[in-house]
């Protein structure tokens, strides 16, 4: 029944999108409830590379969850064979691209009223998390986690509430054992393309006692082992540059977890995380995040994950879903995870069956990830990681790391096309370029879709010198001294995280009409216009015909082959 329903919004939309119109109101398809057959499959993965609208790849944002395997373990996958084609399962082969939101939005938020900047101003200063809070445990937010708001808003402006100077979350002066951090953002997924957030991290209690009592400097000392294991280091390797100094990595945890094994690239058993998702307000100078909660998520580690063979060469399609009050499982099934996300009225509740499994392709089904997560294994090192995420906002402790050594045997061989001989050459010259510089340089922006011309003067001094595909004689890569998100020190500066206040607004927007309409299946990625190809944008829509995705035919794959094979 869901499959037949879904083929006639698809149909609708597709007359939509070749004939300029629709017979269908929004309101109906809204009210109708269609369904995407593989929620767990991220809008992102619907980006065009360039193959459908010039025939040839331009740009690869793909590799950046789709690489070579950051662990061995049962949620990652070595699986950079994705970025090489559209590999979708059968059902979104035969519709196209389900995220209705981005690609047709006039067909399922179309018939919402956009807010005045007075009203959704209003709207994102209002608490909806102390609610949620107060009655975790209860009803429908039986599994709400216990994390209390971290800021309050009143006359004075901003302020961070129930958070120390060491990031610990406390309520009064009780610890709560979860402790906020800063890490390095996931490349482009930044505030100015639409997301902005929290993460806080909690071990169980007896990481955080010896005697069977309290002690932080024994919890200090087993969040700087997970954070020096989860970034690979291995026991009886050196672990540097924590809160704590440097140290051996030892083969257990410490204090009252002294019978827990320390196992590199992975969280130990009962390891929490929450994710509060904001609005953007400019107003907080202390971290562009608004009061109201658009979402609240939580993972929890259930055992640790054997290792295992095997490469993804398909995206993972659905598979049997475990679904109570927003509470579910990982793709790898280590990992307990629970979403909350807005009522019509802005409460917030449970996630449906079909909301949820948004969160599930992403933890724990890509090679860009480490055991299911995408934060803690960036967190900025030692003391100054232990803040709440604050975009450089605050504090500038954010660099752009660079890659590794690479070998440069054989990279000038006459097969290479000049664009990937160049790269692969600056990266052999000893400038070793940083993540982000390669990121905007295969994307030629600084999202997926090259949607966001904002960014694009924030990221070069010459927007048109972005891309070594499309500039490869002088870009960002070989002409470092383009770049122009780098402070004096090499911090990044916010600018290139955060976004204006007029885009900021127009997105906070865009976002409220969809919780007007309750239609997160569609999407939560909405920019004030369609970006489907079809509309001028970069997202493929139509999936009939399309399968390579031009990177092996243009060998941008070697790239990711050379600078990103594993540990």
């Amino acid at each position: 029944m869901r499959s037949k329903r879904f083929i006639l919004l698809m149909s609708v939309a597709g007359l939509y999108l070749s004939c300029g119109g629709s017979d269908i109101s929004s309101e109906e398809i809204v009210s109708s409830k269609q369904f995407n057959p593989e929620p767990n499959i991220p809008l992102e993965c619907y980006t065009d590379t360039g193959v459908v609208r010039y025939g040839f790849a331009v740009a690869n944002p793909c590799y950046v969850c789709h690489t070579s395997a950051n662990t061995p373990y049962a949620n990652e996958l070595d699986d950079y064979q994705l970025t090489l084609e559209y590999a979708f399962p059968e059902a979104i082969k035969e519709l196209g691209n389900p995220w209705l939101n981005a690609v047709a939005p006039e067909l399922t938020i179309g018939s919402i009223p956009k807010p005045s900047d007075a009203e959704v101003k209003k709207w994102i200063r209002m608490d909806n998390w102390s609610e949620a809070y107060s009655n975790r445990g209860k009803g429908q937010l039986k599994y709400f986690p216990d994390v209390p708001p971290i800021y309050a808003y009143d006359a004075s402006g901003y302020r961070l509430i129930n958070v120390d100077s060491e990031g610990f979350i406390k309520v009064g002066q009780e610890y709560t054992g979860w402790r906020a951090f800063k890490w390095k953002p996931f490349p482009g997924f930044f505030p100015t393309n639409g997301r902005i957030d929290s993460t806080f991290i909690r071990l169980p209690a007896k990481f955080r006692s010896s005697g069977g009592r309290l002690n932080l400097e024994t919890y200090k000392r087993n969040l700087a082992i997970l954070e020096c294991a989860v970034k690979g280091i291995s026991p009886g390797q050196m672990c540097s540059g924590t809160e704590v100094g440097s140290f051996v990595m030892p083969e257990r945890y410490e204090g009252d977890a002294n019978d827990v094994e320390v196992v590199a690239l992975q969280y130990p058993p009962g390891t929490e995380f929450a994710h509060p998702v904001y609005y953007l307000d400019p107003e907080n100078i202390i971290s562009f995040k608004s009061l109201r909660l658009k979402e609240m998520r939580y993972m929890r580690k259930l055992a640790y994950a054997p290792v295992r063979e095997g490469s993804g060469e398909e995206e993972e399609e659905e598979g049997e879903f475990f679904w109570d009050e927003g509470r579910f499982f990982n793709g790898s099934g280590y990992w307990e995870m629970s979403a909350f996300i807005e009522d019509e009225k802005g409460r917030l509740r449970p996630q449906e069956p079909e909301e949820a499994k948004f969160c599930i392709g992403c933890h724990g089904g890509v090679g860009g990830s480490v055991d299911g997560t995408f934060t803690f294994w960036r967190k900025v090192p030692g003391r100054e990681g232990w803040i709440d995420q604050d975009y450089n906002l605050t504090q500038a402790s954010i660099k752009d790391w660079s890659y590794r050594d690479v070998s440069c045997e054989g990279l000038t061989a006459a097969k290479m096309g000049k664009e990937i001989g160049n790269i692969l050459r600056a990266f052999c010259s000893g400038s070793k370029p940083g993540e982000y510089q390669l990121y905007f340089s295969m994307t030629n922006g600084g999202d997926h879709f090259r949607s966001n011309r904002e960014i694009l003067s924030r990221i070069s001094k010459d927007t048109n010198k972005i891309s070594f595909l499309l500039s490869p004689d002088e870009n960002i890569i070989n002409e470092p001294s383009l770049l122009n998100y780098l402070d004096t020190e090499g911090y990044i500066t916010p600018d290139l995280f955060l976004p204006s206040e007029s885009r900021a607004y127009s997105i906070n927007k865009e976002y409220f009409k969809v919780v007007k309409a309750q239609a997160f299946i569609y999407g939560r990625d909405v920019f004030g216009k369609a970006f489907g190809v079809s509309r001028g944008g970069n997202s493929v829509e139509s999936l009939s015909g399309v399968s390579s995705t031009g990177v092996a035919e243009r060998d941008i794959f070697l790239v990711i082959k050379t600078l990103l094979s594993p540990y």
